[in-house]
């Protein structure tokens, strides 16, 4: 893992580099044999003038410490040795009698981001991939080998917070704007100008980055630094309606520790981080990012993708266009419409004109992704293309049509993808020439930001089918949850009983908002009824017909989608749907919905009764999900709830949520609903 070299003008090198493995991943086996060689560098006399740390990976430093090496520790002091342990092996950098530049290409995490806060400086080159972050708020902890102390030393407390707070990763030219980094170098000089540093830190002719801060920032880093923890807790108050410890004791704790001692400031994070290691959410937090690592099982090597052709230009093909560009990939589009043409290509200029204003690409890079797209309206170019994602309205007919057409245009080995949401694969396949290549591909909009795909066989679909559309997604930088077929697959089959109690719920006489209230209360990113109307109601009937066929006597399935159609209501599409919309922008509840319930009369419903019905509507269906084989497992299934529908992440996701109730009380508590709101609720296992 650490290769020492030093060279004739007596810098040294320590070269990060572990053996067999795509990233560089800090263990306690790994720290300890960091110490021994820190403890060498500074006992000896090798002349050294100073020390340049760097990563033999082509595109990471260090992507954090091994989680499973926390997990044998239970207790809240086992767990505060381990920080300390930590913290005093990276402090050994800050204390070596030369200075210290991390060399930054790649991804800087976690464990690594502590360990390059301890060098003297930083350095980082302009690599697409290179950022630094600490993410460790995800998983329900805090940094607790010297990051919550050192970092708003370094950067100050506002843009210390929102590192810590968000876990997001800064960009070169973010990270030098704050003083996280003092230059910013392409890959392929980055030793010789972290050679550079060094020598003049040693010489003394450069003694760090002096950052010119705005007045407000200085009080607000400063003596009005009361202002910024009060505001900070009340949003984080606000977005994790208290589900969540994590930020409130980054926030505790940085307050109790910024301008005391660093023994001290040491101290308070190894004890946050040694309670918050054995808390229940942090539990759930850590099943979660082990289930999100998790890839399907293949039975077959996948095709090598260059150039994938998508069919749709609305937002769901715009997106997949954009992804598909994004990760470096030809992209044929094709609509019939030339205006619908023109707006996907107007929003695929806007999200890399994003990503060229924050400085995330050049504007080469930017200029070069939109010259590997292009637009056609018929299916010229498509011969070339290894996937074809089919994204065209939820219409069964519609797709075998495409489907035939397609099968004239490409070859035979190319991957045909139906996106679609509940159709059965197997029935969009009947009567294509080559079954064995149509495979569902479900995205979830916006397909920029949602994390997930399913990808679904259908019956006749080979492995070498599956196994390079399950490859494809995984390029996008998706997370890829297999379902068998079935209506609604896994995510909508366990969503529709969600949004079948929200209608029960409603029509019982809870107003919309109250309800949205409750389940973001509850952690869900949105309320049930905005969900809807973010959906659209024309889109939300056509997956009800599918299910109700399929499920719709079991749950009791209500009208009130066509209610709604027939209403002229679609949601935030036209404006009309729970709530009123104006110029795209949501505004407040409509009362005059209500009217369109058996009783519009609105009454009170309390917290509990409403959580335990949507809550158990979706386990118990997850229960009856993997009764039936439809996922492969149920981790996979905590992965397609949390990833595809905002299932609370501190739960777990269902099936960890079931074992922490336990069966025997989840199927009281069920049974005790059922009695009061029927057979719905009729315990599945």
């Amino acid at each position: 893992m650490f290769k020492y070299d030093k060279d004739e003008q007596g810098i040294g090198t320590v070269t990060l580099d572990l053996p067999d493995a795509q990233f560089n991943i800090l263990s306690e086996k790994h720290f300890a044999d960091f110490e021994a060689l820190l403890d060498k560098l500074a006992s000896t006399d090798e002349g050294l003038k100073g020390l340049i740390i760097i990563s033999g990976k082509a595109d990471n430093f260090i992507v954090g410490a091994d989680i499973k090496d926390f997990l044998k520790h239970e207790t809240v002091e086992a767990t505060t040795n381990v920080s300390r342990v930590g913290q005093r092996i990276l402090r050994k950098i800050a204390q070596l009698p030369f200075p210290t530049v991390a060399a930054i290409n790649g991804a800087c995490m976690g464990g690594g981001t502590e360990l390059v806060l301890n060098c003297r400086a930083r350095i980082i080159t302009d690599h697409p991939d290179s950022s630094i972050s600490l993410p460790e708020v995800n998983l329900g902890l805090l940094p607790g080998a010297s990051g919550i102390t050192l970092l708003p030393r370094l950067v100050g407390l506002q843009a210390a917070l929102d590192m810590l707070l968000t876990g997001r990763k800064v960009y070169p030219y973010k990270a030098r704007k704050i003083g996280l980094v003092s230059e910013i170098v392409s890959p392929g000089v980055l030793q010789q100008a972290a050679a550079k540093l060094v020598r003049a830190l040693a010489d003394g002719s450069y003694s760090g980055r002096k950052l010119k801060k705005a007045l407000v920032t200085r009080l607000l880093d400063g003596p009005l630094k009361f202002i910024v923890y009060r505001a900070v807790k009340k949003r984080v108050a606000g977005q994790t309606k208290g589900n969540y410890p994590a930020p409130f004791k980054i926030i505790e704790t940085i307050r109790k520790s910024l301008g005391k001692k660093i023994d001290r400031a040491l101290k308070n994070e190894a004890l946050a981080f040694g309670e918050l290691m054995v808390s229940p959410e942090h539990k759930a937090l850590t099943h979660v990012f082990f289930v999100s690592s998790s890839k399907p099982r293949l039975e077959a090597t996948p095709a090598e993708i260059g150039q994938v052709a998508v069919i749709g230009a609305g937002l769901m093909g715009a997106g997949i266009a954009t992804v598909s560009l994004d990760k470096g990939l030809t992209v044929r589009h094709r609509d019939l419409d030339l205006a619908a043409l023109g707006r996907a290509r107007a929003h695929l200029q806007s999200y890399f004109d994003k990503k060229v204003k924050r400085r995330i690409l050049s504007k080469r890079a930017g200029g070069l992704a939109l010259n590997r797209y292009s637009s056609t309206i018929d299916y010229s170019g498509f011969g070339r293309s290894q996937i074809v994602v089919e994204a065209v309205f939820e219409d069964l007919e519609l797709k075998r049509s495409i489907i035939s057409d397609l099968e004239d245009q490409v070859s035979p080995e190319t991957v045909i993808a139906t996106n679609t949401s509940s159709l059965p694969i197997t029935e969009v396949a009947a009567g294509a020439r080559h079954p064995e290549r149509i495979i569902g591909m479900h995205f979830f909009s916006p397909v920029e930001k949602m994390p997930l795909v399913e990808v679904i066989p259908g019956r006749q679909t080979s492995p070498e089918t599956v196994a390079t559309t399950v490859a494809f997604g995984q390029s996008l930088g998706k997370r890829i949850l297999l379902v068998k077929d079935s209506p609604g697959f896994y995510v909508n089959r366990i969503l529709t009983p969600y949004l079948n109690e929200t209608f029960k719920l409603l029509e019982d006489g809870i107003a919309a908002d109250v309800l949205d209230r409750y389940a973001r209360r509850m952690g869900f990113p949105v309320g049930p009824c905005t969900l809807i109307d973010e959906v659209g109601f024309d889109v939300a009937a056509k997956v009800s017909d599918v299910m109700a066929a399929f499920i719709g006597n079991r749950l009791e399935m209500t009208d009130h989608n066509t209610r709604f159609l027939n209403d002229d209501r679609l949601g935030r599409k036209n404006g009309r749907g729970f709530y009123a919309y104006e110029h795209g922008k949501k505004g407040a509840a409509d009362n005059t919905v209500y009217q369109l319930f058996d009783d519009p009369e609105r009454k009170p419903i309390p917290y509990d009764e409403a959580r335990d019905r949507l809550i158990l509507a979706i386990l118990n269906e997850a229960a009856l999900t993997w009764s039936e084989g439809l996922i492969e497992s149920r981790d996979t299934g905590d992965l397609g709830a949390i990833f595809g529908f905002g299932y609370p992440p501190f739960l777990g996701g269902p099936f960890w949520t079931m074992g922490s109730i336990g069966k025997d009380k989840l199927n009281d508590r069920l049974s005790r609903l059922a009695e009061r709101h029927g057979g719905r609720f009729a315990p599945a296992l």
